[in-house]
């Protein structure tokens, strides 16, 4: 699985991004629900270009990862900004690669 989200303002603002349109293409038994008494039973790792992977299940409600702590870094990191796009990879099962790639001229 390869996909890319665009990412807007409100995202960098608030530091996360949607997975609305392939929550889901993640294992069922990482989408817990809206809080964390409710997380899932199992965590995906993301790599995201710090030194230690993030683990994190995804809400179902809000359609994000609910570890967001990261997002905030990764896109400093990464000098994005509106319009660029999050590329998640799928490496190997419960473990994902987060890469930011800017559009082209």
């Amino acid at each position: 699985m390869i996909v890319k989200i665009e990412i807007n303002a409100a995202n960098l603002e608030h530091s996360h991004f949607y997975l609305r349109s392939l929550i889901d293409k993640f294992p069922a038994d990482t989408i817990g629900g809206s809080s964390k008494a409710s997380a899932a039973p199992a965590e995906i790792a993301i790599d995201w270009g710090g030194v230690e992977p993030v683990w994190t299940d995804i809400d179902s409600k809000k359609k994000f990862f609910r570890a967001r702590g990261w997002v905030s870094s990764f896109y400093k990191l990464n000098n994005a900004e509106a319009g660029d796009f999050v590329v998640i990879e799928e490496m190997a099962p419960y473990r994902y690669r987060v890469s930011l790639e800017q559009p082209g001229p």
